[in-house]
């Protein structure tokens, strides 16, 4: 979990016990998932196959439980490189396995850590896909997951610090609590510090929670190129940090580290866009253009920061350039610097309808994130009702954020209604993630009940 896989293979050449099999396919699995290189995948497939192949034994439950590890495992790794109906297979076969293990042996541990994240990830099903859950044999609950996985966390068990770091996943990415996964995950990494994983996923969590500042202590450690597991991903982190400080020249060298290295095709096209918007943002236009032109046949549009980047391409309008500053800037916790440059700017005045309808929503968002939420309340509300149904990614979430705000002010109705309406808007940049995060906190809301 340091990320040092070459030695952990290194010491286990050949792979004989339940045990052994299951490090070199966690390994496997953590080095995928990270790097998305496409000769590695084809490599460690063999491997799948061989725990696939092996004569598990019913009455053993660490046998059963490599089973079921193994296929989550690469539920996750076949749907990062893009074979769904095979990523949909193994976490059914995740499912029951686990289902049978916690039926034959209660007290095996161990299984609270996969059947946690199961109950989890189908527990944020919507209702109206129930019938798919129950052709498929399969149910899940959100807070049954969450409290496995708490259990997990604090056992005196080896699979305690995965558990813990699945749950400030959780928190800070379903659940939306970005706030309290941030502090885990940093409780986490002062119990092992240098730990590099922990490191990547903490960062990657602080720029969920607008601290950017923290993220980049976290991903500084990353920079050196070490003998372990190469972190090319955190690279692109890094341009993310610097585009929200507006230091946009060292932007531009992470995110160009990021693409002369990475493996994989996800993100690429963003990190182009986002080379050409640092030249834009510091007053580069040539530049910025030819950047935005190379990024039009850059990667692939599978992420919704690529599809994200496509639409903007292919808009005939470069971006308000004080829009956009405020934007990030609010992205990433610098929030003086984000009121200072809204304060200087008059809906009136912009543009186009699209620009304004982004500035009461960037007054939103810059609201809600410095808890003024009657502020943030009025001004969601502006952009929903000045956007009405534009194919647009402001009003959507505003919806899903005024839902939020109501279920934190004890308001379950309205909060419901908001996540329904976010729902609605069939076609923006970021429709999976909303829709996603909309039906998650919907099935919360009637797990509550």
């Amino acid at each position: 979990m340091d990320l040092r896989t070459a030695d952990a293979y290194e010491l286990i050449p050949t792979p004989k016990t339940i045990q052994e099999h299951y490090v070199i396919g966690f390994g496997h699995a953590l080095e995928l998932l990270i790097s998305e290189d496409p000769k590695q995948y084809s490599d460690y497939e063999d491997h799948y196959d061989q725990i696939m192949d092996l004569k598990i034994k019913p009455n053993d439950p660490n046998e059963l439980f490599l089973l079921a590890e193994t296929h989550l495992q690469w539920a996750f790794v076949y749907l990062k490189f893009g074979r769904e109906f095979d990523a949909a297979s193994n976490l059914r076969q995740a499912y029951l396995t686990a289902q049978e293990i916690k039926k034959k042996f209660p007290y095996y541990q161990a299984i609270r850590k996969t059947s946690g994240l199961l109950e989890i990830i189908i527990g944020s099903v919507p209702e109206r896909y129930n019938w798919v859950l129950s052709l498929l044999n399969m149910s899940g609950n959100i807070e049954t997951g969450i409290s496995e996985l708490e259990q997990m966390r604090r056992a005196d068990h080896p699979l305690a610090l995965q558990a813990g770091l699945l749950y400030a996943l959780v928190q800070g990415f379903v659940l939306q609590q970005t706030g309290p996964a941030l502090t885990n995950i940093k409780q986490i990494q002062k119990e092992n510090p240098g730990n590099r994983l922990i490191l990547f996923l903490g960062a990657s969590l602080a720029i969920k929670n607008s601290a950017s500042e923290d993220a980049l202590a976290m991903l500084t450690p990353l920079v050196e190129r070490s003998p372990a597991f190469p972190l090319y991903y955190s690279d692109y982190l890094r341009g993310e940090v610097y585009l929200h400080k507006a230091e946009y020249l060292n932007a531009i060298s992470a995110y160009r580290a990021f693409v002369n290295t990475y493996k994989g095709q996800n993100y690429i096209k963003d990190a182009y866009y986002k080379i050409g918007l640092c030249y834009w943002l510091n007053g580069n236009k040539s530049d910025a253009m030819a950047l935005f032109k190379q990024a039009q046949d850059a990667g692939k549009e599978v992420t919704e920061a690529d599809r994200y980047a496509a639409r903007s391409l292919s808009q005939s309008e470069f971006p308000h350039v004080g829009l956009t500053r405020a934007r990030y800037f609010t992205d990433g916790g610098y929030y003086a610097e984000a009121q200072t440059l809204l304060d200087d700017l008059n809906p009136a005045g912009l543009p186009s309808k699209r620009d304004q309808v982004e500035y009461y929503y960037r007054k939103a968002r810059l609201a809600h994130k410095r808890e003024d939420l009657a502020a943030a309340k009025s001004f969601y509300q502006q952009t929903i009702d000045l956007s009405g149904m534009e194919e647009w990614y402001f009003a959507p979430n505003s919806c899903l954020q005024s839902g939020y705000i109501a279920l934190q002010q004890n308001n379950p109705s309205a909060a419901r209604t908001f996540f329904v309406r976010a729902l609605s808007y069939k076609r923006h940049e970021y429709k999976n993630s909303i829709d996603s995060k909309a039906k998650s906190a919907l099935a919360q809301l009637k797990n509550r009940k």
